[in-house]
């Protein structure tokens, strides 16, 4: 149960925040917003204040139950500090977002296109620096056929691809203070390199090792 607290706390912080806006929330609450920060999107208050914490709850569910089933779960235990320093940073990614779109809903003057860009840049940099220290599993990390194939093309690639992803991060954060023009281009860019450069590199490694 101790190792689980986290979580508690922040479905606790999550329903106390929710219960204490629903009577306060109009009917429909902005709930989605454009590239250029205009809403576009409405949903229900009952909608808003139980999607937070049922979201919540699956994705935690998730992080535990794939430990479980995955074929290489004995390797969970290598790298458990990183494993849950990720799922805590991802839950309060979450958490904060439900806790601003809230407030924005309450009327608020809260920018919610700045805190997702810095809080996805600030996310992508904590996964960059625990990156390195992931083993190989078919959950977390850069799973592909060449590094779930060859641990030296794994641990290469992640030491590589935690170096992409933080620098990637630094730049989705940053992109919060530029133009909006200019974060759309930031920010997809950023996530491209992220997804497709990681890729690219693991099978480069794994044709240099398998040739040797």
């Amino acid at each position: 149960m101790k190792k689980h607290w986290y979580f508690f706390l922040l479905i606790i912080i999550m329903a106390g925040v929710s219960l204490w806006a629903y009577v306060q929330l109009p009917d429909q609450v902005p709930t989605h917003w454009n590239f250029s920060g205009e809403v576009d999107g409405y949903s229900s208050r009952l909608f808003v204040v139980l999607f937070g914490p049922i979201f919540l709850t699956i994705i935690y569910g998730i992080f535990l139950g794939v430990a479980k089933i995955d074929p290489r779960n004995e390797n969970y235990e290598k790298f458990a500090g990183a494993h849950r320093v990720v799922a805590n940073a991802a839950l309060t990614f979450f958490a904060v977002i439900h806790i601003a779109v809230i407030f924005n809903g309450l009327g608020y003057d809260v920018n919610i296109d700045w805190i997702a860009h810095i809080g996805l840049g600030l996310l992508f940099i904590i996964l960059g620096n625990y990156m390195p220290k992931i083993k190989a599993n078919y959950f977390m990390g850069i799973r592909t056929p060449w590094t779930l194939a060859n641990e030296t093309v794994w641990a290469r690639t992640h030491r590589f691809g935690g170096k992409v992803f933080f620098i990637g991060g630094i730049i989705i954060a940053a992109s919060a203070f530029a133009p909006s023009s200019i974060r759309v281009v930031l920010l997809i860019a950023s996530i491209f390199c992220i997804a497709i450069v990681p890729i690219v590199y693991s099978y480069a490694v794994y044709k240099k090792v398998a040739d040797k």
